[in-house]
């Protein structure tokens, strides 16, 4: 391929040994059950596009073979799932990805949930363990921080009783948060002390649950997958370094960061544009183990690992459609191996649902 939307592309090259390093490493770690993927990544890097997923689209039409990804440090015009607008000022990893999967039109839905796990498989290589914990795939599109498990993992780690923390009304689910490190004195908060932050803290009620406005959860990476000719384009955009100037969004669509999850890790240390470089290079290995397998296997093989870090069970969500009419609500009881959202009703049914937006209760 010669041109990407009318403009000379620079060369295509391979992802780069850590991604490689990744790819090893996953196939190891899952041993027989997951065979590592033939797919083989070509990637190409922009200063600025208009959209990575106009830039895929244009390259599906041209016949372009499956495995091209195109990045950009900025999109002028990104948009995510049902044509939402991204915000995308430089400091994201804003990719997309060229596939042409050989599966039945009836597992093609569930591909956005495989690229949700390999986000969230990514993310988790690159933080501790604790931290890892709060990182969770929000059905069916979004990768999400729960905030109340980060503040109970970091309470934890610095010797503090996480229920000890909820004063009355008020749960502070950011632990960087100015209240949360005035409790203590230990040399981890103190570490935490020159970047902390006034910011939102979930108001609940006084047993510690989120009230109805303000869910807890952070939204860490957006994803997109159309259909195109005889290909799928899949958009994937991750907030990795937070903007000199955070947006006051009032606790609602409250954006998370790679770098606040692990602000000391040795990949952290090099800016921005070498972290991105490595939330990209484990984002391309997870997806290439877990889409060899999913082509072969279906979703189905997926499942456990898939709601093991599902951010919505047991949790009471309402389903909007793409108007805002509601379709159902009720408890989330899981995913199942067509992707659907299955909820049980107050009466016990329970109804999977193939499409909408669920929005916590």
């Amino acid at each position: 391929m010669s041109e990407l939307g009318g403009r000379r592309a620079p060369a295509l090259h391979g992802v780069g040994d850590g991604a490689q390093g990744s790819a090893d490493r996953a196939a190891g770690a899952a041993g027989g059950g997951f065979a590592p993927s033939a797919l083989s990544f070509r990637s190409v890097l922009f200063d600025e596009v208009s959209s990575t997923n106009d830039e895929i689209k244009r390259a599906i039409d041209a016949g372009e073979a499956e495995g091209l990804v195109v990045r950009a440090l900025r999109q002028s015009g990104g948009y995510g799932r049902q044509g939402r607008v991204w915000t995308s000022p430089e400091g994201g990893l804003y990719c997309s990805l060229l596939l042409r999967p050989q599966v039945t039109p009836i597992a093609l839905p569930t591909l956005s949930l495989v690229v949700g796990m390999a986000v969230r498989r990514a993310v988790a290589a690159l933080v501790d363990a604790p931290t890892a914990g709060a990182v969770r795939i929000k059905w069916p599109n979004d990768v999400v921080v729960d905030r109340d498990i980060l503040h109970d993992a970091r309470a934890c780690a610095v010797g503090l009783d996480p229920a000890a923390q909820n004063h009355g009304h008020e749960r502070f689910s950011d632990p960087n948060s100015a209240a949360f490190l005035q409790n203590t004195s230990s040399p981890v908060s103190a570490s935490l002390k020159h970047r902390a932050q006034p910011r939102f803290c979930a108001r609940g009620d006084a047993d510690g649950t989120s009230s109805d406005a303000f869910a807890s959860f952070s939204k860490l990476c957006g994803i997109s997958c159309e259909a195109q000719g005889g290909g799928v384009c899949v958009g994937v955009g991750v907030n990795v370094a937070p903007p000199a100037e955070r947006p006051d969004v009032g606790g609602k669509n409250e954006a998370a960061y790679v770098l606040d999850l692990a602000p000391e890790a040795d990949f952290a240390l090099g800016g921005a544009s070498r972290a991105i470089d490595r939330v990209f290079d484990e984002f391309l290995a997870a997806f290439a183990s877990l889409y060899g397998r999913w082509q072969r296997d279906g979703f189905a093989p997926l499942l456990d690992e898939y709601n093991a870090w599902a951010s919505l069970t047991d949790r009471e969500v309402t389903i909007e459609g793409r108007d805002g009419s509601p379709i159902a609500a009720g408890a989330v009881v899981c995913v199942d191996a067509c992707g659907r959202l299955v909820l049980r009703s107050r009466d016990g049914t329970e109804i999977p649902i193939a499409s909408g937006e669920a929005h916590v209760r």
